[in-house]
């Protein structure tokens, strides 16, 4: 569409600036004219009149204002290379993170981390998520679409894997598949459990992970003092028991989580230790992180017109230097 565009409509206010600029120029020159003529000095230069210098520097103020305010017109086709990074979650969706020391459970919280780390992400990045239990599944394969994967994160429960038990091993190995072979040094699995590794081999597949140059970074859910863990049981709330009856207490398992993180030199962050913590991640360790570049091509673009007022900004720029009489005008 040949609609004129301003890339910095935000100036057109210094616009309306123009004729205080004028009148105050005209006032300076013709001031200094009649200050001239009062006390009788004279010169040969050629000077010119007071109303059309304030008129030409103002047109000079004019035009360039006019050239930063950048004036586009007409497509074109604008060469793009866009860069950006990996980000594989893994999800914690056992039944420990229904624990409520963190509000409103383990498992909300995490989800809200995730959705508030989203709009900070930049156009490059890809996200991907894998939820994981006592196995783990693919929930959303590596996408650009934010708004998809809003739509899904909000789906999770504890309900999308079927089988009990926390096995960080599977979620690691699983997001290792998931990821770009191409792209391993721009790839960053976060890990979002409560790191109760029961089957223990997660510090194990973390360092497979960090032998194909993936980094993993571990956000623990949870207390060290433990939490019981609620259920809802034929409409109602109570707390979940083990086989022999007895109440299951989950806590958060540090030193697991702080060990499994530094095998890759990954980060461990405590959930419970700052409001958002995923944001912190990302501002501390994701964005200083070498982007892959992809998708190198042509995108749409409106052609720059500023050339429109730089010619006679240019010419008029030169009579003005021309016709000022030089250091004694």
């Amino acid at each position: 569409m040949n609609e004129l565009i301003w890339n910095r409509p935000f100036l057109w206010p210094w616009l309306l600036a123009l004729p205080v600029l004028w009148a105050v120029l005209w006032a300076m020159l013709d001031r200094s004219r009649r200050a001239a003529a009062r006390f009788g000095a004279t010169t040969t230069d050629v000077t010119a009149r007071p109303l059309w210098r304030s008129l030409r520097l103002t047109g000079l103020v004019g035009l360039s204002l006019c050239c930063w305010m950048d004036p586009r017109l007409g497509d074109e086709d604008v060469a793009v290379e866009r860069r950006g990074l990996d980000l594989i979650f893994c999800l914690d969706t056992s039944r420990s993170m229904l624990a409520r020391d963190l509000e409103p459970t383990r498992l909300q919280r995490a989800i809200a981390d995730i959705t508030a780390v989203l709009p900070r992400l930049q156009g490059g990045d890809r996200v991907g998520i894998v939820v994981f239990a006592g196995q783990a599944r693919l929930w959303v394969p590596l996408t650009h679409d934010l708004d998809s994967f809003r739509g899904l994160l909000a789906e999770i429960d504890t309900n999308v894997v079927p089988v009990g038990g926390t096995d960080l091993a599977a979620a690691l190995r699983r997001a290792d598949e998931v990821a770009d072979k191409d792209n391993l040094k721009t790839t960053v699995v976060v890990l979002l459990t409560d790191g109760e590794d029961l089957a223990g081999a997660g510090q194990q597949a973390a360092g497979e992970l960090a032998g194909r140059g993936i980094l993993v970074h571990a956000i623990g859910y949870g207390s060290a003092a433990g939490s019981k863990i609620t259920v809802t049981e034929n409409g109602n709330e109570a707390f979940l028991r083990s086989g022999d009856g007895q109440e299951v207490v989950s806590h958060m398992d540090e030193r697991s989580l702080r060990e499994l993180a530094r095998v890759t030199a990954g980060e461990f962050v405590r959930a419970d230790a700052m409001p958002l913590p995923l944001v912190e991640l990302h501002a501390k360790r994701l964005l200083p992180m070498q982007k892959r570049a992809y998708d190198a091509g042509t995108e749409q673009g409106k052609k720059a017109r500023y050339q429109w007022m730089l010619l006679p900004l240019l010419l008029l720029l030169l009579f003005e230097i021309a016709t000022s009489g030089g250091r004694r005008a």
